[in-house]
């Protein structure tokens, strides 16, 4: 086994004992959230799934000469996949400034392999061409990796304070559906702190609220309607630092008061409505205008912005959703006590090459 396939491909451990419990200060509970989780075989079927550990990959054995020499990588990291834009510049080094070692026209077929968040590795025809950028440029590659954590076990605190048996299970909603816009909010500069909490538009949520939320996806779509998410698990650590920005608990929770942040547990978005030609629908306020404007109850609501909160409502609480009053924005899963606050990096969560469920 090569020393790349070492460092990207583990065996999964479902029994989570050995593992080093990782606290994270007095909002943290008992919950055992672990960043050095082994991953690989989630199984789709009995064959291994491809696993990438983006973390693992920040160096790459030595590039190949001038003439493009082949070099040593395992070829299970690649994946096929086509030129969209009408030509792309390919990288003798994973960086904008390096030299330009060759293109690729619209509609080639290459060969890509994840790097970082902004570069992809390139072959073809089982030579290594050298780096290309990510953003935009590539189809058949992205569709198929998704976020992946292991199940955990642990103990988190329920609506009376007490500590209760709890469990975890984050999936990747887009491994589910293709049917909802992902932009997740904390991942830019639009934030209320004026920059990102993480980089990645990674949307993750338990897997017991995917039904639920794919209920919602199929009544609104009847209609016309398309979910826009824009906040969904958000570790417990980037709870607390925008808590300690806003200091408002009705707007941000405090992970340490009552049931904690919910975001954490995985069972909550943020979201709104995109009608059949992408316009959003006219509500109150931005996502995340953290005031009384936003408040379900303010009075500056005009009767559409009204109806369309009745209307998005209605069909978050069919499915299995609650609200809250104080942001129009805010749906969660009605079971929530029983799911565990966890604290894992959205920029280090590892991405899985697996097919979506049908």
């Amino acid at each position: 086994m090569s020393r790349i396939r070492a460092a990207v491909l583990f065996v999964l451990t479902l029994s989570l004992a050995g593992c080093a419990t990782r606290a994270s200060g007095y909002y943290y509970y008992e919950n055992r959230s672990f960043r050095n989780y082994d991953i690989s075989q989630f199984a789709s079927g009995e064959a291994p799934e491809k696993t990438v550990d983006p973390a693992a990959l920040t160096k790459l054995p030595e590039t190949p000469d001038a003439a493009g020499a082949q070099i040593s990588v395992e070829a299970e990291n690649y994946h096929a996949a086509s030129v969209t834009s009408r030509m792309i510049n390919i990288y003798s080094a994973p960086s904008l400034t390096s030299r330009i070692a060759t293109t690729a026209a619209k509609g080639e077929l290459i060969d890509l392999a994840y790097y970082s968040d902004d570069f992809f590795q390139v072959k073809k025809a089982g030579i290594f061409l050298g780096y290309c950028e990510t953003a935009g440029v590539m189809s058949g590659f992205w569709d198929n990796y998704y976020g992946c954590l292991p199940p955990e076990e642990g103990m988190a605190r329920n609506a009376n304070g007490e500590l209760v048996p709890a469990k975890s299970h984050l999936v990747d909603v887009r491994l589910y559906t293709k049917q909802v816009v992902v932009k997740m909010k904390l991942a830019t500069n639009g934030t209320t702190i004026g920059k990102p909490f993480y980089t990645r538009n990674l949307c993750m949520l338990e897997e017991d609220t995917i039904p639920k939320l794919l209920a919602a996806i199929d009544l609104f779509a009847a209609d016309g309607y398309t979910i826009v998410i824009y906040d969904a698990y958000r570790p417990t650590s980037v709870q607390q630092q925008w808590f300690d920005v806003v200091r408002v608990h009705k707007w941000v929770a405090d992970p340490s008061i009552g049931l904690g942040g919910i975001h954490d547990r995985g069972v909550a978005i943020d979201m709104t409505l995109m009608d059949r030609n992408g316009v959003e629908m006219d509500m109150p306020t931005a996502m995340h205008t953290l005031t009384e404007a936003s408040s379900r109850y303010s009075p500056a609501i005009t009767q559409a912005q009204r109806a369309n909160i009745n209307y998005m409502t209605n069909i978050m609480t069919r499915c299995g959703f609650t609200y809250i009053n104080s942001e129009w924005w805010h749906f969660q899963d009605s079971a929530i006590e029983h799911y565990l606050p966890t604290d894992h990096p959205i920029d280090e969560i590892p991405l899985v090459y697996r097919e979506a469920v049908q």
